[in-house]
């Protein structure tokens, strides 16, 4: 049987009404001969838009997700049962991608993508490390700089004292 995702927006109800609510989702799906294998709330939200249904209009909502697997008939029955629910905002029934195999371990070699959104075209090619040896080498020059400031304040400082004392 294939692997489906039940995404369902009810209506903005108290707790005990909302667990009714999908009480009654999960058992028609049951009786239906689903095999439900997880069932997720995604909590209260403010609607993305005004939703329209049974001639109300909502702004907010419960988002539910309920993971099954049943025959693929039941998906229009269902469908249909859902929409006609009077507290279900919006019923959507998704067919789920099963992975058998779980993905390979990383071998341990990555590469890294071109940057191309980079001002400069070095990133582009992944020349970063070309960069950062550029930024070592000038904060080099820069503390090499600094110091030869402060060794010239220093002899300045010895001169105008020696000056002073010859004074």
């Amino acid at each position: 049987m294939p692997r489906y995702e039940l995404v369902m927006i009810t209506k903005a109800l108290e707790r005990p009404e909302t667990v009714t609510v999908v009480k009654r989702a999960v058992q028609s799906l049951l009786e239906k001969g689903a095999i439900v294998r997880q069932v997720e709330s995604l909590g209260e939200r403010k609607l993305p838009y005004i939703m329209r249904a049974h001639t109300e209009n909502f702004t907010q909502g419960r988002y539910f997700v309920v993971e099954f697997d049943g025959p693929t008939t039941l998906v229009s029955s269902m469908s249909q049962l859902l929409k006609q629910d009077l507290d279900i905002i919006r019923p959507n029934i998704i067919k789920k991608e099963v992975k058998l195999f779980p993905d390979p371990p990383c071998p341990g070699i990555v590469t890294k993508e071109p940057n191309y959104y980079s001002p400069t075209p070095s990133a582009w090619f992944g020349a970063e490390d070309v960069k950062l040896e550029k930024f070592v080498k000038r904060d080099k020059r820069m503390k090499v700089r600094k110091e030869k400031r402060r060794e010239r304040r220093e002899l300045r400082k010895q001169q105008e004292k020696e000056q002073q004392e010859m004074q």
